[in-house]
């Protein structure tokens, strides 16, 4: 008896939901229709070309890049009170 209610249940809940999709079916087709047609329209009149835009650093970064060079020269660590040895 249980499945029986539960059966009836559902087919009453796949009916509405039918009768509601048939009834809002031409709804559904026009607006279809328009989009396709927007489409055509927009495509008949200006074709869409991508131009890549190269953007530039922030200044900050590129304050940061260009004191960079001076940044990473490698220095040699002395203890206190040690004299450097000069280069070769």
């Amino acid at each position: 008896m249980r499945e029986l209610l539960i059966l009836i249940l559902i087919g009453a809940v796949a009916y509405l939901a039918y009768d509601d999709y048939y009834k809002q079916r031409p709804a559904l087709l026009q607006a279809q229709a328009e989009v396709q047609q927007l489409r055509q329209n927009q495509l008949a009149a200006t074709p869409r070309v991508w131009i890549p835009v190269t953007p530039t650093p922030p200044a900050w970064f590129q304050k940061r890049l260009d004191e960079g060079a001076a940044l990473e020269m490698s220095r040699q660590h002395t203890r206190q009170g040690e004299k450097q040895a000069p280069r070769p």
